[in-house]
């Protein structure tokens, strides 16, 4: 699976099943998730590429931020926030297929 830095991903597996997060890089085969708030862009969480489901978005502008250090944890809270309570969001497709998906 294809990702980058700034876009959103869905958790397939583990204890975090179900979670949003924001991709903010990579570390040796892992992906480096934040969501704002357990997991900051100081602490992220590592996971596996294959426990994510991805987002067809990228935010704009975030990619930059994470790349030059100055996007914050409030702001990775409001594009997940407003990621989820928006009812007809760009980026309600999944870079795979729900046949794809584990359940």
């Amino acid at each position: 699976m294809d990702v980058e830095p700034g876009q959103l991903v869905k958790s397939l597996a583990g204890r975090d099943k179900g979670k949003h997060y924001l991709i903010i890089g990579f570390e040796g085969g892992r992906v480096l998730l934040a969501d704002g708030r357990i997991r900051s862009i100081s602490k992220p969480k590592k996971k596996n590429p294959k426990h994510l489901q991805a987002y067809r978005c990228i935010f704009p502008g975030v990619k930059e931020r994470i790349r030059e250090g100055t996007l914050k944890d409030t702001e990775v809270r409001n594009i997940l926030n407003s990621f989820l309570t928006s009812s007809e969001s760009h980026c309600s497709q999944y870079l795979r297929n729900s046949s794809e998906n584990k359940s």
